[in-house]
């Protein structure tokens, strides 16, 4: 307590039995307390005083610079849950089956959707016909050129050039987001559940939610993205 440590204008302190009070003692402060003054408790992490969750949350948080590629999965549109599934495939940190073999060599590594190649985030999302086919089908319908690149390649170039808040940017930032999500969902229906669907059935999924996105956000009637849209649909 307080006024364990404290003598008139001066302190008192207790003889240091242990590691917390020698701790205690170095961090107060140099000048003596005064006894006519009332006390009160000020929260130091606080600009005000004042305690607050997020203040504290910062003191224990250490700063770290934003990742280049993170306005490609977290703007103001997005779908949050197929961002965060995202923002896991590009961190490589789903759990794809190249991950799990290296803890448990007895599971298998194949790849789900072709039976043949080493299942990786490159292979399940950008190296196979079956996700290639998928690509294909989005970025035509919308209009948008394919950039052939490699899964980590792809999300630099994509970070580099897709920036800002117009429809057309918005758009494409959806397309790479539902479409990971998608891809990712169609892999483990397949291995839990026993369904199969064919890469266009896919693509027709992803397409409708993207579609539905850019309704509720009113961007759909954008002239570009309604052209597509009318088009492809008619």
């Amino acid at each position: 307590m307080v006024n364990a440590i404290v003598l008139g204008d001066s302190w008192s302190w207790p003889a240091a039995m242990s590691i917390d009070i020698v701790e205690i003692r170095s961090r107060m402060p140099s000048y003596n307390p005064i006894s006519n003054i009332e006390d009160s408790i000020h929260w130091l992490p606080s600009s005000n005083g004042i305690y607050s969750a997020s203040s504290a949350l910062a003191s224990l948080r250490v700063p770290y610079p934003l990742v280049p590629w993170f306005k490609l999965v977290w703007f103001p549109q997005n779908i949050p849950r197929m961002s965060f599934i995202l923002w896991i495939a590009i961190r490589g940190r789903l759990s794809t089956r190249d991950r799990i073999h290296k803890y448990d060599p007895r599971a298998v590594s194949t790849c789900v959707l072709c039976n043949s190649h080493l299942e990786s985030h490159a292979h399940l999302f950008f190296e196979y016909l079956f996700n290639r086919a998928i690509w294909t089908q989005i970025l035509k319908y919308y209009g948008f050129p394919w950039n052939s690149l490699w899964w980590n390649d792809f999300i630099i170039w994509a970070s580099t050039h897709w920036r800002g808040n117009t429809p057309i940017i918005v758009a494409k930032k959806l397309c790479l987001g539902v479409a990971v999500y998608h891809i990712w969902r169609e892999r483990n229906c397949r291995i839990f559940e026993g369904t199969q669907r064919t890469s266009l059935v896919v693509a027709r999924s992803i397409i409708t939610t993207i579609g539905c996105r850019l309704s509720s956000i009113n961007l759909k009637d954008h002239p570009f993205i309604a052209l597509n849209w009318n088009v492809k649909a008619n």
